[in-house]
């Protein structure tokens, strides 16, 4: 071998150990969870969403770091013997792949954690982790489940999303320990919209989706482009229902606040899995009088609706589709409602959650007996506030 080329190779090995020194203190940091997310944001997690979060965290890092110290044996060996040096140069670029990978994760966990900016915003989202665990336990209960812990934070924009307990992370191999709820500033007091993710969760662990797709082919058999349209939308519809069980007519206003915008409620982009804004609020004024009569509120937001948005806005090609869905939206509803949801026995989501509990009715009847309990008060945010934090300083590779 010529003395040049031995002088590249032993050049390239220590370009190589350099390098790795680099990416490999980077990834060090990521033992301290405070990196990425403030102590008094994580105190403010509760330990059964905070505990499976930070193992998760510690199993990826550690894994990072093993490769890391493999990668830097293999350019140990390129240093003495340069038929290493490819191995060597392979496992500093998985290295590097996996860094971002596990940067890509942590960033977003601790963005979620860390949204806990403030001792009122620690104390309401706090209440709506709890909150959304609540909204899944009657039904996966019911049907034999484990019920996920649910990590809700507040971020940017006008909709909701989940990511779902069990979903693979960014990490090869990672998969998400507790379901990851965003919710809007506009919603945060109002989180009807969280109903709707926590309704994912359940529809992916109970089986209901397909059901949902039979239930609303069947009802509407007699017209085969309304089929194509309706039945790619189950899983929103599906989640519009469990929200709707959950807060009645509010999840409907509350939707409508959110598609109501001129320039989105009667298009129908190619690809989007919601149902268009005017058929979806249109469907859920007609939960609301299939679940609690003909009068009430929903026919003032229907005819709001109709006046400000007219078929006649929509396309000339879709304007055919929203008119005949519009005349077959009580078969659609009473569909969806119907679903049955395999993991409880075929029955439907109405049998464990009864839309009566939701009702004007009942709703006026708990703000009588309640009455200011109901509301949130400065009191109640310094209670909260009160309540005594952890004292152990969380760390990414902590077994809490």
């Amino acid at each position: 071998m010529s003395e040049p080329v031995s002088l590249d190779r032993h050049l390239v090995a220590a370009d190589l150990q350099r390098q790795l020194a680099h990416w490999l203190a980077a990834a060090r940091t990521f033992r301290n969870a405070e990196e990425f997310a403030s102590l008094a944001a994580w105190q403010s997690v509760e330990r059964e969403i905070g505990a499976p979060l930070r193992q998760q965290l510690h199993a990826m890092v550690e894994d990072l770091l093993a490769l890391g110290d493999a990668t830097a044996e293999l350019i140990r060996q390129a240093r003495k013997d340069p038929s290493a040096l490819a191995l060597a140069t392979d496992s500093l670029q998985r290295f590097r792949r996996r860094f971002l990978q596990v940067d890509v994760t942590l960033d977003f966990i601790g963005d979620a954690v860390n949204s806990r900016t403030s001792p009122t915003l620690r104390a309401a989202l706090g209440s709506l982790d709890r909150l959304a665990v609540a909204s899944m336990a009657a039904v996966l209960q019911a049907a034999g489940k484990p019920v996920p812990r649910v990590l809700v934070y507040q971020d940017k924009g006008t909709g909701a999303s989940i990511i779902r307990a069990g979903v693979r992370l960014w990490v090869p191999g990672a998969v998400m320990p507790v379901a990851a709820i965003k919710i809007v500033r506009h919603n945060l007091y109002r989180p009807t919209s969280m109903f709707h993710e926590t309704g994912h969760q359940v529809a992916h662990l109970t089986h209901w989706v397909p059901a949902m797709r039979a239930a609303i082919a069947r009802a509407l058999s007699g017209d085969s482009e309304l089929q194509a349209m309706w039945t790619p939308w189950a899983s929103e519809i599906a989640a519009d229902v469990f929200a709707f069980l959950h807060t009645g007519y509010a999840s409907v206003a509350a939707l409508y606040d959110v598609v109501g915008d001129a320039e989105t409620i009667l298009r129908w982009p190619i690809g989007d899995p919601h149902p268009v804004g005017w058929l979806r609020t249109l469907l859920g004024c007609e939960f609301a009088r299939n679940c609690f009569g003909a009068r009430g509120p929903w026919e003032d937001l229907q005819r709001a609706m109709r006046v400000h948005f007219p078929i006649a806005a929509a396309q000339p090609v879709l304007q055919p589709l929203l008119s005949r869905s519009a005349a077959a939206m009580p078969r659609i509803a009473a569909a969806c409602l119907g679903a049955g949801v395999p993991a409880i026995g075929g029955k439907p989501m109405t049998a464990v959650l009864d839309p009566a509990r939701v009702s004007p009715a009942a709703l006026a009847t708990l703000e009588h007996s309640a009455g200011a309990a109901l509301r949130p008060t400065p009191a109640t945010f310094r209670a909260a506030r009160a309540a005594p934090p952890a004292t152990k300083r969380p760390t990414a590779c902590s077994r809490c």
